[in-house]
């Protein structure tokens, strides 16, 4: 009701120091609009869920059983392309929920009575706090580290989040920021550490990534050849409001020589995350992004001594030059062939 909204805004902001009445009164006229939104959303999930939410179950004559789903032309579709859209390259803890949440937000949960499968939203079938319950089961690493580099063939370009910050105040586009000292479009100019968080118990974690990079290959000759670029999503109505505090303590807690590459974003990047697999948002990301900005690495967590030493040395790999195949020489030995006589 409203009221409970209101209450909810006085207890958001109960000082009036902060905010006067005036700014109060928008508060509390924001928060309404944003609770009926995401109230208006939930409704109309859980009526897709009722049309489209059924799985049945088909056994086949070996016995073997498939699932199948009804209504499918619509659902199914988009499900799909959501699908489709996500880095296959990067590996998901097998103990981890993250390798079980499909696009939306949800999972299939079955019903062990009747055995039907249906797919119910994600908070509603593993919990609220699931979230702390998955780092536990994943030792904070819902991502596991890649073992080799990715390859050139197989490597998906870095998924587009648009209208980001930086502390200077410039609105900049990714991957762009990413490949833009690269004119000549080459894969091995440079290599990118991009690391992500989107609250500050996985910022937290970073440095265990950035420092050693920092520190071994953005000091030598080749330093601008290696970059990181850190980025903070924020996500709610609550973060907008709190934009400039927010804006503010990262300026503090960020060295003048990085707030160029310090990105903030604010808004919805619920379908972004999914894409690169990082469903859950108490946890830090890292990913090495070549010079045309395709993902050829991938970990999440506190690096360890050996997940570090792997990822530089990955770095240092995708900056080096293609070795070029040096044409095949004729030998200088007889002419060997059919003598075709003179003509006169």
């Amino acid at each position: 009701s409203s009221r409970c909204v209101s209450t909810l805004a006085l207890q958001t902001f109960p000082s009036s120091s902060i905010f006067p009445r005036p700014e109060l009164k928008k508060c509390r006229s924001s928060a309404q609009e944003a609770l009926q939104s995401r109230h208006n959303k939930f409704l109309s999930q859980q009526a897709q869920c009722n049309i489209y939410g059924s799985w049945s179950s088909s056994t086949s004559s070996s016995s073997s059983s498939k699932r199948s789903f009804s209504n499918r032309s619509a659902w199914g579709e988009e499900y799909e392309g959501q699908i489709a859209l996500r880095n296959k390259s990067i590996k998901m803890h097998p103990e981890g929920h993250g390798r079980k949440i499909l696009p939306g937000n949800y999972v299939i949960k079955k019903n062990e009575s009747t055995g039907v499968e249906k797919r119910i939203f994600l908070e509603h079938a593993l919990g609220y706090f699931w979230a702390i319950k998955d780092l536990s089961l994943t030792n904070r690493k819902p991502i596991l580290s890649n073992e080799t580099i990715i390859p050139a063939a197989e490597a998906e370009t870095f998924p587009s989040l648009k209208k980001l910050d930086n502390l200077h105040k410039e609105v900049v586009d990714i991957p762009d920021f990413f490949t833009r000292n690269n004119r000549s479009k080459d894969a091995s100019a440079q290599c990118t550490l991009v690391a992500i968080s989107c609250k500050d118990f996985g910022a937290r974690m970073l440095p265990s990534w950035t420092d050693p990079f920092d520190k071994a290959l953005r000091n030598g000759k080749d330093a601008e050849r290696f970059e990181i670029v850190r980025i903070t999503v924020n996500e709610g109505w609550v973060t907008k409001l709190l934009t400039p505090f927010i804006v503010s303590g990262a300026k503090k807690n960020t060295p003048e020589k990085d707030h160029a590459n310090t990105l903030l974003y604010f808004g919805d990047a619920e379908e972004w995350r999914d894409i690169l697999r990082m469903h859950n948002i108490y946890t830090g990301y890292v990913f090495l992004v070549d010079g045309i900005g395709r993902v050829r690495w991938a970990g999440s967590g506190d690096g360890s001594e050996d997940e570090v030493q792997s990822m530089l040395q990955f770095a240092k790999n995708l900056t080096r030059a293609p070795e070029r195949v040096a044409p095949k020489t004729q030998s200088k030995g007889p002419r060997v062939g059919k003598r075709v006589p003179r003509r006169n």
